[in-house]
């Protein structure tokens, strides 16, 4: 049975408030959709509001700013893009793993920005979506949080390095 636009977004809906109301979201709200497009905002680590657009057409999942200010050499952005491949080996539990047959996953650096995009290949858009929440917690809590980007993590979110 294939999903309509609507109970798509009504599941991608579902799931982020399911986050928010397990309290890994401090906010949480659902904008206006049109044409199978709709975006979400929540505010999550280290109080930023993170936007999420889902479009049930093109089946995509994008995030325009999973991270800020990065400097303008490409070693950070390439840096994450070998984390995310390697959130796709299969050393990884399937629990942990991001499926390569069921999402693809893009980056691009946009004036300092990054942009992530989650492509879905099947109808499961829970799978992305989950998918999607699990790897953004990941790049904050590892990627950044160890070694070589701590200073980065704590510059651009004005924290305390003693208190970490």
């Amino acid at each position: 049975m294939i999903k309509t636009a609507a109970s798509q977004i009504d599941s991608v809906a579902a799931v982020l408030a399911g986050y928010a109301e397990r309290r890994v979201f401090r906010g949480f709200s659902r904008g206006p959709g049109s044409g199978g497009k709709v975006s979400f905002q929540f505010a999550w680590h280290r109080g930023r509001v993170f936007e999420l657009t889902f479009d049930a057409r093109q089946k995509t999942l994008r995030l325009p700013e999973l991270l800020i200010n990065v400097p303008a050499d490409i070693t950070m952005h390439q840096d994450l893009k070998s984390f995310i491949r390697s959130r796709q080996s299969g050393d990884l539990p399937d629990h942990r793993r991001l499926d390569t047959r069921k999402v693809q996953i893009r980056t691009y650096n946009r004036g300092g920005s990054i942009l992530l995009t989650f492509k879905f290949k099947d109808r499961d858009v829970e799978y992305a979506v989950r998918k999607l929440i699990h790897l953004v917690n990941e790049v904050y809590l590892t990627f950044l949080a160890d070694g070589k980007y701590f200073d980065y993590l704590v510059e651009t979110f004005n924290l305390d390095p003693d208190r970490m």
